[in-house]
């Protein structure tokens, strides 16, 4: 199904991931921990607040990035310099306008941090200047739109996006340890963020020069542009993907903001604490799928219906077992991994782990559509579904929140995840990218079917860490983890071994473990 150099590239992209990604998530429970100790919870909560703030307004970059990634593909396959040069013209001068216009936007923000901020009045007498910060974390923003960003597009479309992980990872590391010195030395948040941004801001200018390096022939001076009509169908796609990406960062960011505005700054920080854990288990199964995006790309540029259809049945298998195991585990294990952490003054009790939990499961299931979504040039269609998401989420999110807290927040967000995201998803990609040949309702079954168990395990995961082996610390906790993460993948393996997915990814895991043996063998 997929030719050897993509499988390369793939395992290469997972591999650098994951490893960045699990060294860099223990430096950030270090960083954490040292910023509750040395500045406290109110900094935690606006630290979140304005990087969800950047996050919205960040939906001026309209989609472009995926759009773009999206023509990149199949030019970068037939190896059509030409083409590529011409779209990184455009690309250029599209995200230098998009970064004056998020800077100025975040301007027109300042006046209403009162607004956002409940406990705004309190912050001058903890010595926290909002607006300095907000310009900081701004400025911080705006610079990965001038700054070069734009050529990273071309390593990520060509599947060679593990030479930047391993950048990223460095300055992240870099960041984390520059970040510990700085708090424990200075205990200043101003003078941690300020520090923090230029290593980033020096980042973009690296990876900018070193894919330069590996593709000068992009980077030649081009005379031809892209055409009226090739601008004008670009910014429709943009258009609608602008929709859907508003979606995806409304649902996570009001979260937050919600909670922010009815009620404070210290319910922010707690649940900050808790969406650590959610975005750490997220960013590292993130990069199964971003590790393969590449190729998927490249799948559906140049293979058959059947072969696609093939490609999607199998994520979409890898994406309930492995968004499906996460899930589990933050609904068991969230609140001991907290108090064992930082202590029992920053644990919110049940329901609130089991509802992050479920979040995680559908937010996975949405990744996997999202990405089938993209790669197979799916951006117009029914446009207007992320639109209801959003005003779902922004009401239901508004409306529980003054009944049941926080948790009714965070079941703002599933019931868009499931009753909108999931519901509408798969019927548009079913009757667009395979042209309506295939049922969707093998998809609902099977993925109702897969929810059904996965939430079976998962209740018995939770009584388990509650009443067996507890009172250890993190002996506990570990216990917990690993019972956690080994059920959801043994019982898919049970029921569905005869499958051609689970066969599929077993022999990738087997024939991967096999790989890596020869070679430390042979080393």
């Amino acid at each position: 199904m997929i030719t050897g150099s993509r499988t390369k590239n793939s395992f290469l992209n997972l591999l650098t991931g994951l490893g960045g990604q699990l060294l860099t998530t223990v430096l950030g429970f270090v960083v954490r921990t040292v910023f509750i100790r040395t500045l406290g919870k109110e900094y935690l909560g606006i630290n979140g607040l304005f990087s969800n703030i950047l996050s919205m307004l960040s939906l001026t970059e309209l989609g472009l990035g995926t759009a773009m990634a999206y023509m990149l593909y199949k030019p970068l396959a037939v190896n059509d310099e030409k083409r590529v040069r011409v779209l990184l013209k455009f690309y250029k001068t599209a995200y230098r306008v998009i970064g004056v216009v998020i800077f100025l936007l975040g301007l027109l923000m300042v006046p209403f941090l009162r607004v956002l901020i409940k406990d705004y009045d309190s912050l001058a007498a903890l010595g926290i200047d909002a607006v300095l910060l907000f310009f900081i974390f701004l400025l911080s923003n705006v610079s990965s739109y001038l700054f070069l960003a734009y050529r990273s597009s071309v390593m990520r479309a060509n599947q060679k996006r593990y030479i930047l992980d391993i950048i990223g990872f460095g300055v992240t590391i870099l960041v984390h340890v520059v970040g510990i010195v700085i708090l424990v030395v200075f205990k200043d948040f101003i003078i941690y963020k300020v520090v923090s941004s230029a290593i980033l801001i020096l980042q973009s200018i690296v990876n900018g020069i070193i894919v330069k390096k590996y593709y000068p022939e992009f980077f030649k001076k081009e005379k031809d542009s892209l055409g009226k009509e090739e601008i004008k169908g670009l910014f429709k796609d943009c258009g609608a993907l602008f929709v859907y990406k508003a979606n995806t960062v409304v649902i996570k960011a009001t979260d937050n903001i919600v909670l922010s505005a009815f009620i404070g700054l210290k319910t922010v920080g707690m649940y900050s604490n808790y969406l650590l854990l959610y975005t750490t288990c997220a960013s590292i199964l993130r990069h199964f799928f971003d590790a393969i995006r590449a190729s998927m790309g490249n799948v559906f540029a140049v293979e058959s219906a059947e072969t696609k259809y093939r490609f999607f049945k199998i994520s979409n298998f890898a994406a309930m077992v492995l968004y499906g195991t996460a899930a589990v585990g933050l609904a068991a294990c969230s609140n001991e991994v907290i108090l064992c952490w930082i202590g029992a003054d920053y644990v919110i009790p049940q329901p609130l782990p089991i509802l992050i939990g479920i979040e995680m499961l559908f937010g996975g299931i949405i990744v996997n559509l999202s990405q089938i979504r993209e790669v197979s040039g799916v951006f117009r269609q029914m446009w207007y579904r992320p639109l209801i998401g959003i005003v779902v989420n922004i009401v239901v999110s508004i409306v529980l929140a003054q009944i049941w807290g926080i948790n009714g927040v965070v079941i703002g967000t599933i019931v868009t995840f499931a009753f909108v995201n999931f519901m509408i998803d798969p019927q548009l990609i079913h009757k667009y990218t395979f042209n309506g040949e295939k049922p969707v309702s093998e998809y609902y079954g099977k993925n109702l079917l897969y929810i059904l168990i996965i939430a079976a395990v998962g209740a018995g995961d939770v009584l388990f860490c509650q009443y067996v082996f507890v009172g250890h610390g993190w002996f506990s906790v570990a216990v917990h983890v690993l019972f956690t993460g080994i059920s959801v993948p043994a019982v898919f393996a049970l029921l569905f071994w005869k499958t051609d997915e689970c066969r599929y990814l077993v022999g990738m895991v087997t024939g991967a473990i096999k790989k890596i043996s020869n070679k430390f063998k042979r080393a």
